[in-house]
């Protein structure tokens, strides 16, 4: 299968933005004098969100950080340096043959998390989010939901909406796309919709106060639909 590194449009719009600095700095010629960004650590992480394959082995640059990543399992945070990074998925035990993966700049101070996943067509691919580091209101929790449901067409999405609440959360969420954060009460629950169906059973990812987590669903169909939560504090 074809090896993909998808960027969220965020991360697309911000590395856009750097590739453009950069290429007008070298335009520029001996006349500008290039600064170079300071090099120190960030934080990241790995998710394999892809039903039914092989454990993976995520790699930065060539070494293996995180091991045996399971179905459904995220790891924890693990310090690499800033500057321009080839991250990778790997099956486990298996440091050759890349499944998803590519090179993006990564800045001094972020946390940044890379979600392995299944495209609709199949491929297998990898994207990476910059994860919240500002903690919520004293006595909130901070949440954030992506759609990795692959088992609908690109024309579907998925809502969210929280039980008990007033209105829709999130009204739409494209497949690999991820909603803002948001501040929600402690323990509170979600249901999710997708394009044509009607509201599942109620989520509960017994959401701490003064946490922040990521919510990412996918499902069995195009509504039929199951969350999972990431820790990002």
């Amino acid at each position: 299968m074809k090896r993909l590194f998808l960027l969220s449009s965020k991360t697309r719009m911000a590395f856009m933005i750097a590739c453009s600095s950069i290429m007008l700095l070298a335009s520029c010629g001996k006349k500008t004098e290039y600064e170079p960004e300071p090099v120190g650590e960030l934080d990241i992480k790995a998710v394999n969100t892809v039903f039914g394959g092989p454990n993976q082995d995520f790699l930065v640059n060539g070494a293996v950080k995180v091991t045996g990543l399971a179905y459904g399992d995220a790891s924890a945070y693990v310090k690499i340096t800033s500057g321009v990074s080839t991250l990778g998925f790997y099956d486990s035990g298996n440091t050759t043959k890349m499944n998803a993966g590519g090179s993006i700049q990564l800045s001094i101070g972020n946390k940044v998390s890379v979600w392995y996943f299944k495209t609709q067509s199949g491929e297998l691919a990898a994207i990476p989010y910059n994860d919240a580091v500002t903690i919520p209101t004293v006595g909130k929790a901070k949440v954030r939901f992506i759609n990795f449901n692959n088992m609908s067409s690109s024309s579907n999405s998925i809502s969210v909406a929280v039980v008990g609440g007033s209105g829709t959360l999130v009204p739409a969420i494209a497949f690999t796309e991820g909603s803002a954060f948001f501040e929600v009460d402690p323990g509170a629950k979600f249901n999710f919709t997708g394009t044509g169906g009607v509201a599942g059973p109620a989520f509960d990812g017994a959401l701490a106060a003064n946490k922040i987590y990521t919510i990412w669903i996918d499902g069995t169909s195009a509504t039929n639909l199951t969350g999972h939560i990431v820790a990002n504090n």
